[in-house]
This record gives structure tokens, sequence and C-alpha cells, in this order.
């Protein structure tokens, strides 16, 4: 049996390598440049360059065809919405050659589009934040009168696919705004570079979590949830530091949103727990891997091989027991940037530094003894990252 992974310099794709390989599953990796972090690791078996479909999708994707026609994958894997989403676009195409283990393109928009996914939700009663979605600026200039600020202002979509190309939207900071100018300027950013009008939301001040199953039409088969304790960029961003968790009043809106939406797959459901009254508000959902998928398959619940033997074998039994308090960081870069961005704008430095080097039952997303080489390759990745980002 053997299966292709692709988006090799992710640290959720070195997961599924590595859960996938040490069950002696043969393992192939791609990415766009030679020595990414998954294709160093002990399990790969062989490794590839392909077209980046971020700048070319009809490429990558005529690449991805002819691999799976000749090289007898058992399934195909991927963790980036850069990758996943024209996967799932040309997913019959693909299955007559190999198992895709996402959801066709229609419903993976259900959860990619932010927009959907709330009216969904407010529709079965999960609880979200108030969320406006104005038709035009003119009608948003009206309604922000009745905001009360800060709100946050995000695109439908983190990134977008128009017309073959990539366009990662701005989670950082610039998304809280603090006046109705301020609300209006990112607005017209924002329908200016995408075309559609964004959600305007009220801000919930707290911590975030997140739920993340494994569901086969619709019915739980696997479960984990996590506490976000540090993030990059620190106003909002991927957790760089988490532990795991378990909470009732978590898992009853995850798994009723899910099953409104008869998923089948791997999603995780994020939300932000209100620090004022403990009441949790859905953010977003992400209907494919997410980064933090190290921190489950430490505590126990391998979702990786779980996934793959359930595509396989049509069905597993459910399960989901799970050792809790564990914790995970994804030290390069993401750590890293977040002790530096800390350091910079906190007046308590001791702090930061006292909380950054307590590795007290600590683990890392991609550091592992036995397996030493990807640590390697995710240094060389960050190193092309802010290369790219310095000389842009």
């Amino acid at each position: 049996m053997k299966v292709f992974v692709a988006d090799g310099a992710m640290r959720s794709s070195l997961s599924i390598v590595r859960s996938l390989g040490s069950k002696g599953i043969e393992v192939d990796v791609g990415e766009t440049y030679r020595h990414s972090t998954s294709a160093l690791s002990r399990y790969c078996a062989k490794s590839y360059v392909y077209p980046d479909p971020r700048t070319s999708t009809d490429e990558f994707i005529q690449w991805l065809m002819s691999l799976v026609e000749n090289g007898d994958y058992s399934a195909i894997y991927a963790t980036t919405e850069a990758v996943t989403l024209p996967i799932c676009y040309h997913k019959e195409r693909l299955e007559h050659h190999t198992r895709v283990p996402f959801p066709g393109y229609e419903q993976l928009m259900l959860t990619h589009d932010k927009g959907k996914t709330l009216r969904i939700a407010q529709n079965c009663g999960v609880r979200t934040p108030r969320t406006v979605l104005s038709p035009d600026i003119s009608d948003l200039t009206e309604a922000a009168d009745t905001f009360e600020f800060p709100v946050v202002v995000r695109s439908r979509c983190k990134n977008l696919w128009l017309r073959g190309k990539f366009t990662t939207m701005n989670v950082a900071a610039g998304n809280y705004v603090f006046d109705k100018d301020a609300l209006i300027r990112q607005a017209e950013a924002i329908l200016s570079q995408t075309g559609a009008m964004p959600l305007v939301q009220e801000y919930i001040p707290g911590t975030g979590y997140g739920v993340e199953l494994l569901l086969c039409r619709g019915e739980p088969r696997a479960i984990f949830m996590h506490r976000r304790l540090r993030e990059y960029p620190i106003t909002g961003g991927a957790s760089t530091l988490r532990e795991g968790i378990y909470s009732d009043a978590l898992r009853e809106p995850a798994v009723t949103l899910m099953q409104n939406l008869n998923w089948h797959g791997l999603a995780m459901v994020e939300f932000k727990v209100d620090s004022r009254d403990g009441t949790p508000y859905l953010m977003e959902v992400n209907g494919r891997f997410w980064g933090s998928l190290p921190l489950a398959v430490l505590s126990g619940v391998d979702f990786p091989y779980l996934l793959h033997k359930m595509i396989i074998e049509g069905d597993i039994p459910p399960g989901e027991d799970y050792r809790t308090g564990l914790r995970s960081r994804w030290l390069i870069p993401g750590d890293i940037a977040w002790c530096a961005t800390s350091l910079l704008r906190r007046q308590n430095r001791l702090s930061t530094l006292r909380d950054f080097f307590n590795l007290r039952d600590l683990n890392d997303d991609i550091i592992a003894w036995n397996d030493i080489l990807p640590t390697f390759g995710a240094m060389m990745g960050a190193s092309r990252d802010l290369t790219r980002v310095l000389f842009r």
C-alpha cells in the first residue's frame, strides 16, 4: 500500500507522513521545492517537486494526474487550501485512479466560505458572533452606526482561488477596527481585492479552542479538543502552543454543526470562549487537516491513520478516548516569532522569557529525536520564507 502526501513543508503533513509511515505504509512526499520538512523524514520513501498550485493550478493538477495514473497510490493527502481546493474541484477525475479523502468542491465551500458556514450554524442553533454581511459599501456605512466598536472585519475566505491563482488574505491585526472610518477603509480594501463584501462581526474577548473530528457521513468516529495558549500573530493567528482538553460544552455544538453538514472526513471546528460569561462562539470551520494535528496524534487520536483506515475499509468503530493535559508547540518558526513579537510589545519581558523557556511536559510539532532531519528542513523552510518576505 502506497500513499502520496502533498504540502511537504507543512508540520501537519509531517504528522501524516510519520503516522502512516510508522504503520508500514509507503509514503511519497511532494512540495514546490526539494528538501522540504516532510521529505527529510525517515518515513518518506520518495520525494517529488511539483508546479506551484498558488501560481498555476492547471499545471499542478496535470502533474498530479500524471502521478496517480502511473503511481498506483491508494490515496492522496494534502494539508493546505492551495492544494486541497483544486484537488476537491477535480476530485471526480482523480478518483478514477486513487482515493481522495476530502469532500467534493461544493461541500468544501460550505466551510471555506465563512458566510455560508455561519448561516448554516445559525440555522441549527450553534451560537455565532453577531455578523453583518452588507450587500455594498453604502449599506455598510448606514449599518456601521449600530455597531459597538471594536469590530472584526474579515474576508469570507482566507484564501481565494481566482483565475487559476491563489490570493492569501491578511488575517492579522488589520482585521480589528475601532471606528467607522477604519471599518469602511478595511471593507473597501477587501472588496477591491476579492470582489466580495467582507463579514463584519462583533469582537468576542476570550480564548480560542479547537474541536477536531473524523466523521463518517455525519456521524463522529473520533474527536479531540485543544485550547490555544499562544498564537502568531499574537493578535490572532495560528496556534504556536496548545494543550489538549475535553469539554461537553464544545463537543455538542461542533457535532451538531458537522451533522447538519453531513460531513464525511476530517474537520476542525474553531470556537472562541467568551471570557465574560464562558459562552462558546463559532469562529470558523477548517474542512481539512489542521496545523495543530501533531498534538492530537500525541494525545492518542491518530487522525491520519484513522482516516486512512476509514477510506480503505469504508468505516471504523467510534471512539473518543484520549489523554488530556499534554502540550505541544510549533517552535520553528511559529513560537520563536511569538516570543520575538511579545518581547517587543510587552512590558514584562521576564515573564515572556519564562513562558517561552518553560519546557515542562512540552512536546514539539516537528522536533523528534528519532526523526531529526525534518528539523533542519523546517529551518531551511523558515529561511526561505523570511528571504521571500524581505526581498518581495
